[in-house]
């Protein structure tokens, strides 16, 4: 017996203990012991499968199987299940028996009675019921009887009367009756059924188990699946058998092993498959329960009202189909309107067709919006039908994409604009809702925005609108380096609001020599000082809008660092919902910041931004501000974090799918090919340019300029003395003849006057240095006259270099740019030594090498200051020539000394078998950060990979 039960367990997954109980209940009604047992559960939960299970137990002991189902169609008709039970024994039945007389209860099952049901007294139906019980109770004389029922509570009448007759008087007769049932479905006869539960043993299935889905997987897939598969699969169908048997069966026919892999990426059932199969097992329960079930997967309500407003019954009645589908188990109870789990939403959501997806969805706009309901709320239903519902439906669009787009979330405000154009509307009403879409667009996609801005200006008549439009587009244009179009967008409008807005005109010329380089010299002139700095200061969009432009324009020019930053914390006063709204702004105001030395802040308005725009899914704004943050950092001297950074802009040009030569990312490579040669990778910053090719003319645009600077950089390194000086003469014609002088935009001239040294001409550095130290003073920011006070000193030469030197290292203990005084310190120790002050030298020296332990950067002397760092008694200088000569291989042991605290640390973890990923979990930091430590390490040890590392540290890692 015992093994019975677990052959058919093994088929039959979860159900041992059901089994178990089944089997005994047989061998009982064997030994003239009968028994009745109630199987309860939910929809899809095995019910029928357990019954089939049964049946073959049953016959296998020689039971007579009388096997019945139970459905709505038919409990109107008078012994319908009885008849069903005893139909494939007809034969037996027929009155041709040795006693010539039929067996009691022939009439009822051989259906005598289906055409007479109104003629049936009560006393003709009880002799039925006696009949049929005779007749049952005389079969299990000859043999066992198993009567078996699915779905009991759909039984007629005169059958269920029948059941419980037979319940209460077969003591000793050899019948087990086992029966299904599905909670919370309201049966034909309530009290019958009671009645019938009280003499039943009921046994209520459960959901699979953890271990129930390991069994079944092994079955159906052959092979033992990975813990984690297990779990993803519980969570993936919320343990429903039948949810669970479509998963493992699509993997089955896909042939996916149950691993690791398939967790992290789990085949989802066939939605519309089995929506059908949960669709036509509700409606076997009743037809009302479908619609219901579907109302709710399409539409979502949150409350009952909304529920009978769009399938057009009564609270009541809505109330008892959702309790009836709380008890089948496809709602959660008290669960507000939800499923049991999202896969079977899914499923019958997906059999839903499309055109009463919409019919749904257009009632509960229209109910929504006639109770006052939120109109992001209406917005939702609205979004999901392309009826025409009125002119209402405009005005909630309008409200709704005004809402989630000052929340920042402007692509699904975009959404809810492109729905309301598609309603009837008036010319009036078009071009507003075309610009507000394009204005909404400008944050995620700039082409459509150009188109639709542009068509919806087209006719404007409000001056402010004109000029608020015209602004936008301009920003958008410059950003897709369409100069000439931006040029034309601000004239035209110059001409259509200059006389009734004489004020806008001076902002837009500004906007305009902001925006578009020019060689003419009258382009664009205004004096932006002629502002009222109430007016820009004010905190409204208009005033945030003119600060921008100010502050921009300032740093430009390299005039009134006071001002420019007063203006760009006034331009970034809304925050980062609000600037997240002006690319161009957010750009121009942190550039301003950046150049005026004030990175720390930078740093801070960077992380908002970038954490909102990563919320909101904007890709151009994170690329903007990963690249402006690398560029903050490459300031401060973080030039592993700059990289990272600018890795990440990059990755976000890929996502947007920007062409080449797109503003975005060009700048981003900008950022990338400058952190990279901070760190000494010239590989990786060549490899970064390749597209733009070494040598090749760039285009006469302002991201192509500066990354004429960047290349003219990486020429340097590369040994390209002509080639770096041509690129960064080129970079300063370009920003000289647009009216940007001012050094803080990019330093070419400090560039260009080191490539002159390299070439041997000293007297043309020196007139770029002490032109850029004019420039830099006339700016202010120490970084700035800093770095310039450097190139002096560099083109001077000797101990003259000194007063230069220290006026820069005096300037940078003010700065944040710890790189750059790591430099001067060390030019300054040079010129120290030279005049004899040695304690001096080796003063300036060690402090230069700390900071640049604080950048990750090996400070290396060189052989002008090798006697400061061995300790060897001073020797006599002889002049060195102007050009350069190649140092000596050194000692990767001696280098090991460059080495940072953290760089000791990856080393010692490389050292004792760690991986990448496994030190950047000790270490709480990114992969990404152990890779470039990594390649800072082997360019200082002068190894290649990290089977070098042993001989090249040996007796270094221990003492760290």
């Amino acid at each position: 017996m015992v093994a019975d039960a677990h052959r058919h367990r093994t088929t039959l997954v979860g159900r041992g203990a059901e089994l178990e109980r089944i089997v005994d209940a047989l061998e009982s009604a064997r030994g003239a012991t009968p028994a009745t047992l109630l199987v309860e559960g939910a929809t899809g939960i095995g019910k029928t499968t357990l019954l089939d299970a049964a049946c073959e137990l049953a016959h296998e002991r020689g039971f007579v199987v009388c096997r019945a189902k139970a459905s709505p169609v038919e409990r109107e008709m008078p012994f319908a299940v009885v008849q069903q039970l005893f139909d494939y024994l007809r034969e037996e039945l027929s009155p041709g028996r040795d006693d010539g007389a039929a067996p009691h209860g022939h009439d009822v099952i051989t259906g005598h009675f289906t055409a007479e049901v109104d003629d049936f007294g009560e006393t003709h139906v009880h002799q039925a019921i006696r009949g049929v019980y005779r007749f049952a109770a005389d079969l299990a004389q000859r043999s066992p009887l198993c009567l078996v029922i699915d779905d009991v509570q759909w039984a007629d009448v005169p059958s269920l009367r029948w059941l419980n007759y037979l319940v209460h008087r077969v003591v000793k007769l050899p019948i087990t009756i086992l029966m299904t049932r599905t909670p919370g479905i309201r049966p034909t006869d309530p009290l019958l059924i009671a009645e019938l539960e009280i003499y039943a043993e009921r046994m209520r299935l459960a959901v699979f188990t953890t271990q129930d889905v390991v069994h079944l997987t092994e079955r159906m897939l052959g092979h033992t699946p990975d813990e984690k598969f297990t779990q993803a699969v519980l969570r993936a169908t919320n343990g429903c058998p039948m949810v669970t048997s479509h998963v493992l069966g699509l993997m089955r026919e896909r042939s996916v092993p149950p691993d690791e892999e398939a967790a992290g990426n789990l085949l989802r059932p066939e939605s519309e498959k089995l929506g059908q199969s949960m669709l036509a097992r509700l409606n076997r329960q009743s037809r009302e329960l479908v619609e219901v079930a579907k109302a709710i997967a399409v539409v979502e309500p949150a409350d009952l009202d909304l529920l009978t407003a769009v399938i057009g019954i009564n609270d009541g009645a809505a109330a008892d189909q959702v309790r009836q589908l709380e008890g089948m188990g496809v709602l959660a109870p008290e669960g507000g309107l939800a499923f049991t789990h999202s896969v079977i939403k899914s499923a019958i959501e997906s059999a839903v067709c499309y055109r009463e997806r919409e019919e749904l969805h257009a009632k509960a706009a229209r109910f929504l919006h006639h109770t006052r309901a939120p109109s992001l709320l209406v917005a939702r239903h609205v979004l999901r039908t392309s009826s025409r519902l009125g002119a209402w439906v405009v005005e909630t669009l309008c409200v709704a994409a005004d809402t989630v787009i000052v929340e920042g979330d402007p692509r699904s405000g975009a959404k809810l604009l492109e729905r309301a154009l598609g309603e009837d509307l008036s010319a009036a009403e078009r071009k507003d809702l075309l610009l507000r879409l394009g204005l909404a667009e400008t944050y995620f996609d700039p082409r459509m925005a150009v188109v639709h801005l542009e068509e919806g200006m087209t006719g404007l008549d409000d001056p402010e609108t004109v000029l608020a439009v015209a602004y936008r587009l301009a920003q958008v244009l410059y950003f897709d380096g369409a100069y000439d179009s931006v040029s034309e967008v601000l004239r035209r409008t110059m001409s259509e609001i200059g006389p009734e807005i004489p004020a806008a005109m001076d902002m837009l010329r500004l906007l305009e020599r902001i925006t578009v380089p020019s060689r003419d010299p009258t382009a664009g002139q205004v004096d932006f000082r002629q502002f009222d700095e109430h007016e820009w200061r004010r905190g409204d969009a208009h005033g945030r809008r003119l600060a921008g432009l100010v502050a921009e324009d300032a740093s430009n020019r390299g005039v009134d660092l006071a001002l420019c930053r007063k203006a760009a914390l006034a331009a970034l006063s809304g925050g980062a919902a609000s600037i997240l709204q002006h690319p161009q702004r957010m750009v121009g105001a942190l550039n301003s910041l950046l150049r005026a030395d004030e990175a720390e802040l930078v740093m801070r308005y960077c992380d908002e931004i970038l954490l909102e725009a990563h919320r909101e899914g904007l890709t151009l704004i994170t690329l903007l501000g990963h690249t402006l943050r690398s560029r903050a950092h490459h300031h401060r001297g973080s030039f592993t974090e700059a990289v990272a950074d600018a890795e990440l802009a990059l990755s976000a040009a890929r996502t947007a799918k920007l062409p080449p030569d797109h503003f975005g990312h060009v700048y981003a490579v900008d950022a990338q090919v400058r952190a990279r040669l901070a760190l000494g990778d010239v590989g990786a910053a060549e490899n970064a340019l390749r597209p733009f090719g070494r040598s090749r003319a760039l285009p006469q645009t302002w991201h192509h300029t500066a990354l004429l600077h960047a290349r003219g950089a990486l020429r340097m390194e590369l040994g390209d003395s002509e080639g770096a000086l041509a690129d960064q003469l080129e970079c300063g014609e370009r920003f000289q003849a647009w009216g940007r002088h001012s050094p803080a935009l990019r330093p070419w001239r400090s560039y260009a006057a080191l490539a002159h040294l390299w070439l041997g001409q000293r007297k043309p550095a020196l007139d770029l240095a002490l032109q850029e130290l004019k420039l830099a003073r006339e700016w202010g920011a120490p970084t700035v006259i800093g770095r310039a006070l450097l190139t002096v000193g560099i083109a001077t030469g000797g101990t003259a270099a000194a007063p230069w030197l220290t006026e820069a290292d005096s300037l940078l203990r003010r700065s944040s740019a710890r790189m750059l005084h790591a430099q001067v310190l060390l030019e300054l120790a040079a010129a120290r030594r030279e005049k004899g002050q040695h304690d001096a030298a080796r003063q300036h020296l060690a402090e230069a090498r700390t900071l640049g332990e604080q950048c990750g950067i090996a400070v290396e002397p060189g052989e002008r200051l090798a006697d400061l760092t061995s300790g060897s008694a001073p020797r006599a200088q002889v002049p060195q020539p102007a050009e350069p000569t190649k140092a000596a291989p050194r000692d990767p042991r001696t280098n090991a000394l460059a080495l940072t605290p953290h760089e000791y640390r990856v080393a010692s973890l490389v050292l004792e078998g760690n991986s990448n990923d496994e030190i950047a979990r000790k270490l709480n930091v990114s992969r990404r950060t152990i890779e470039f430590h990594l390649t800072s390490i082997y360019r200082k040890l002068g190894v290649r990979r990290r089977t070098q590392l042993s001989s090249a540290l040996a007796g270094f890692v221990s003492r760290a």
